[in-house]
């Protein structure tokens, strides 16, 4: 089954990150490696970091048709860093792969079962 692997940071740190700093160098290592660990298990079907949350942009129904606004849907003090979709034999193993994530990087991970299309016709 897939799940999607939502990783939230706080927001403070997006503009007073260190690029050059041993923490901020060992995160990417980390995510480098696991990368290739759930490529090698084929397990990973995709991942990608999201830009400065700054540059989002959210789309809402208004009463004359969708209004875009600046920014994330909520004010919150984490905010969407990254995600993942892995494909694994059960939750439990989602759940392991997200604990790694929080336990190496610090982020809060969500993760949710990606859910299958209607069942084929008999």
């Amino acid at each position: 089954m897939k799940y999607l692997l939502l990783a939230y940071t706080g927001q403070e740190g997006w503009d007073t990150v260190d690029v050059t700093s041993p923490e901020f160098l060992a995160a990417c290592k980390f995510y480098e490696d696991l990368a290739a660990e759930l490529t090698g298990t084929g397990e990973l079907v995709s991942t990608e970091g999201l830009a400065h949350p700054a540059l989002s942009r959210t789309v809402r129904k208004g009463p004359d048709g969708p209004v875009a606004s600046e920014g994330p849907f909520a004010e919150s003090k984490e905010v969407l860093a990254s995600f993942a979709i892995v494909d694994c034999d059960s939750h439990d193993r989602a759940m392991s792969i997200a604990s790694r994530i929080s336990d190496a990087v610090g982020d809060t991970v969500e993760v949710r079962p990606i859910m299958e299309g209607p069942p084929e016709p008999s």
